[in-house]
């Protein structure tokens, strides 16, 4: 069962999964960065509300999961392609 899981086909076709759900979260919150949104000299008009800080919050951290299957997915394939070379 263990050989299974070191598959090059197992772990070729877990990195595509990964990277799909990776780009599909990118596409839906976009790309994480860093602009002040919270302060008061900010890009808000008005000071943000508690929902304003919730809805930023979740975008940054459903980006940052994307980013992450992303190079979790990167790393599969090349293991699948070390596997597939032996």
């Amino acid at each position: 069962m263990s050989s299974f899981f070191t598959s090059p086909t197992v772990l070729n076709t877990a990195g595509l999964v990964l990277n799909l759900a990776g780009v599909l979260l990118l596409f839906r919150y976009g790309m994480p960065f860093r602009v002040a949104q919270i302060n008061e000299g900010s890009l808000w008009a008005d000071k943000p509300t508690e929902r304003d800080r919730s809805l930023n919050r979740r975008y940054t951290f459903l980006g940052v999961l994307g980013l992450c299957l992303l190079g979790a997915s990167t790393g599969l394939q090349v293991a699948a392609a070390l596997a597939n070379s032996n």
